[in-house]
């Protein structure tokens, strides 16, 4: 049977990080998906720290379950952002039972960084 084109809704819920780019302080953690060229970016959560709540939901038109999100998480500073983590998330993953509800880890420098709930 093959996959028709379609519309998958993904939610960033919250993370679980374990990579924190601050010394002092809380980290304002967002998340980008970039998918199929276009990127995508959650609300910041102001010094959400370690444990972020986003809640963001994002349309993705979806053409085969063989199709990656590449999912990067940073953390808002005051003139740029530092890269807290990243995994790519096959949308195979997302599609199994008809949605999911996932922790996907993220890495940084090849070393786990924390975990991001997906909700599809």
């Amino acid at each position: 049977m093959a996959l028709q084109k379609g519309i998958l809704t993904v939610e960033v819920r919250e993370g679980k990080l374990t990579h924190d780019t601050e010394l002092l302080g809380s980290m304002s953690p967002y998340c980008t998906l970039v998918f199929n060229g276009k990127k995508l970016k959650t609300k910041i959560h102001n010094r959400g720290g370690k444990t972020p709540k986003w809640g963001d939901k994002f349309q993705l038109e979806v053409e085969s379950h063989t199709e990656e999100i590449f999912l990067r998480v940073w953390d808002q500073d005051l003139t740029t952002s530092d890269a807290v983590g990243f995994c790519k998330v096959k949308m195979s993953s997302l599609m199994i039972n008809k949605g999911v509800e996932d922790w996907f880890t993220i890495t940084f420098d090849n070393k786990p960084a924390g975990e991001i709930l997906l909700c599809s």
